[in-house]
């Protein structure tokens, strides 16, 4: 199991705003240096999303934060303010000329001092992978349950539809949450896992198909395997597109040479499944396909729609 403080909700977004704030007066940094300073340079697109969003421009200084090459670019938007951002910083004596830092590493600030939170994820993920169980108890299904989120903004949607298998009853459930955990490829169990296990309180002895990755993830520990091994339920990541690995004509498919996943169709759509935790590859991949190509078993389909709703429903 996880240690719940492990999981306690990570605040990325405020680590970005603090980074943003440690850059001073007449020095710039860049999206990448910061999503350096914080663990991994592929969180840079998640750091000018961010960004784009600051709600305290006075304090967070976000337009001294501009591209690898130079570019000012955008502020306060996407699309717009490049001349605002140019005039600031050429106010706090940047050289800019055309939308360009002159001489950009001279006045580069990486002198972060933030938590390198993101490489203390990958090492997270990294060492609970081997915690998942990919071998059973393919046993008799009683409940399966699908969970999917729908977002507007920093607001999450969240939903969960409960199949009694042999009655053919289903139960939604839903819940509203506040992420503050930008998307970032490979990280998804961070932003969406505690609305999840809020939903699942208390629901035991079932299936659970998460949209997402299972063991089919570069650290073999994606948002289906995390929320297995943390609640211990059984698990099944069934995401619509392909994180990594490679797929055989059979349709399995590899990572570094071992088979974690493979893909299913169900109703004309491709699904990329593999272990989330206390199944079996082939028993996961059974039921995704029994289950979702029925409409009125496909939970996951059910849970898309419930969250979708909710959010629609609160914008009203």
């Amino acid at each position: 199991m996880i240690h719940r403080e492990d999981l306690d909700e990570v605040d990325l977004e405020h680590l970005i705003f603090k980074a943003t704030s440690q850059v001073p007066k007449g020095m710039v940094t860049t999206y990448g240096d910061i999503a350096r300073a914080l663990g991994d340079v592929s969180a840079s697109r998640a750091v000018g999303a961010t960004l784009s969003h600051n709600p305290m421009p006075m304090t967070v200084p976000c337009h001294r934060v501009v591209y690898g090459d130079g570019r000012v670019g955008w502020y306060n938007g996407h699309g717009k303010g490049t001349d605002i951002k140019a005039g600031l910083l050429t106010d706090e004596g940047v050289n800019v000329t055309d939308g360009m830092v002159k001489d950009l590493e001279k006045v580069r600030f990486k002198d972060f001092d933030i938590d390198p939170i993101l490489r203390r994820l990958r090492e997270m993920q990294t060492r609970c992978a081997s915690l998942v169980v990919t071998d059973g108890p393919d046993e008799t299904l009683d409940k399966l349950v699908g969970l999917d989120i729908s977002y507007d903004g920093n607001d999450a949607y969240a939903s969960c539809v409960i199949l009694d298998v042999e009655s053919g009853r289903t139960t939604i459930r839903t819940v509203k949450t506040k992420v503050r955990f930008p998307y970032i490829p490979g990280y998804l169990s961070f932003r969406e896992m505690p609305a999840y296990l809020r939903l699942l309180d208390g629901v035991e002895r079932a299936l659970v198909l998460v949209d997402g990755q299972g063991r089919l993830h570069p650290r073999r520990f994606g948002i289906a395997s995390h929320l297995g091994v943390r609640t211990g339920l059984r698990t099944v990541g069934v995401a619509k597109s392909l994180l990594s690995g490679q797929v055989s004509n059979e349709g399995d498919i590899s990572l570094e040479g071992e088979v974690v996943g493979r893909v299913v169709l169900a109703r004309g759509r491709r699904y990329y499944v593999s272990v989330g935790n206390n199944v079996s590859l082939g028993f996961a991949s059974e039921q995704v396909q029994r289950f979702l190509s029925d409409p009125s078993t496909d939970v996951l389909a059910m849970a898309h729609r419930a969250a979708t709703q909710a959010r629609r429903a609160s914008g009203e």
